[in-house]
């Protein structure tokens, strides 16, 4: 659902935390993912908090077999101390924390076309010198198809389109979305290897977003690595660069927009296709938006 910054009174809108729950899912013959050790892998990457799509939630560019899928539900708590000002300088904030529980899924319509859904709820609080508020309601929702553009053991690549409906949410300072329904265009890319020491695999994304197709509003690049040492258990590191330019939202001015999140996590396999995991992120660097630091805990169901 791939942004995630707050306001001063010109901000208006986006999502406080973007959290993005990393998994890799074991299956059976699926000729499009990557044969380790006989079990084929396969990686889902789902943004929470910004959409989330963090903004946006995003699958990995491994495709669901046709008639097969997974749901992916998503817990998060986050807050923010500081925020970053235009000159990505970080400053110190009264107050922000944000909680949100969101539910992805993707349900495989062929074995090249996979259909994406991306939802949440929201509760966050804004306490600054010269500005407030609170939010509590629907996050930004994503609708997407998945399309498998090339496939072989260990590599696959995919396009996505989606659209994306804003969550409303008035101030810019915590949602690097902008102020309005967005259509993005997704390209994918995945590779998985096995080594002496366990299994590694990598998942990049580029993503570009518009409002009226005639301009670029908004971009998004990610990147994640994972190791899994054993057969249940799986470390991840993603890295995530959110870009939105300057607009005006409801009449008032919105300013450019730039964050870099990381985020470690670790997941588990508690049965077969069931998996649970646990991490926290950090912004690390910004342009008028908050710093965030968060925790989440996600459950998968694949079926």
């Amino acid at each position: 659902m791939g942004a995630p910054m707050i306001q001063r009174p010109i901000f208006q809108k986006f999502s406080g935390s973007l959290f993005i729950a990393l998994y890799l899912t074991a299956g059976q013959g699926k000729d499009y993912s990557l044969n380790v050790s006989g079990n084929f892998y396969k990686v889902i990457v789902s943004v929470c908090g910004l959409f989330g799509i963090g903004e946006a939630a995003f699958a990995g560019a491994w495709n669901q077999r046709a008639g097969e899928g997974q749901v992916i539900s998503t817990s998060s708590w986050t807050h923010a101390g500081r925020i970053f000002n235009d000159e990505f300088e970080a400053v110190d904030l009264q107050g922000f924390t944000k909680t949100e529980t969101r539910l992805y899924l993707e349900q495989g319509v062929t074995d090249w076309l996979t259909l994406v859904g991306n939802g949440g709820l929201q509760t966050l609080n804004f306490r600054d010198a010269d500005s407030s508020f609170d939010f509590d309601g629907l996050d930004d929702v994503e609708l997407g198809v998945q399309v498998k553009t090339h496939a072989r053991e260990g590599l696959a690549t995919s396009v996505r389109l989606s659209y994306i409906v804003d969550s409303q949410l008035e101030n810019r300072a915590v949602d690097v979305i902008g102020g309005g329904d967005l259509i993005e265009l997704r390209g994918l890319i995945g590779q998985s290897r096995e080594t002496l020491l366990g299994d590694v695999f990598y998942d990049a994304q580029v993503a570009l977003r518009s409002e009226s197709l005639d301009e670029l509003d908004g971009a998004q690049a990610a990147l994640t690595m994972g190791y899994r040492p054993t057969s249940r258990w799986l470390t991840m590191m993603q890295s995530y660069a959110n870009y939105s330019k300057a607009e005006e939202v409801e009449g008032n001015p919105a300013p450019e927009q730039f964050q870099f999140n990381v985020n470690l996590s670790l997941a588990r396999e508690y049965k077969p296709g069931r998996y649970i995991q646990v991490g926290a992120g950090q912004t690390f660097a910004g342009k008028n938006i908050v710093q965030e630091r968060s925790v989440f805990m996600a459950l998968w169901v694949e079926y």
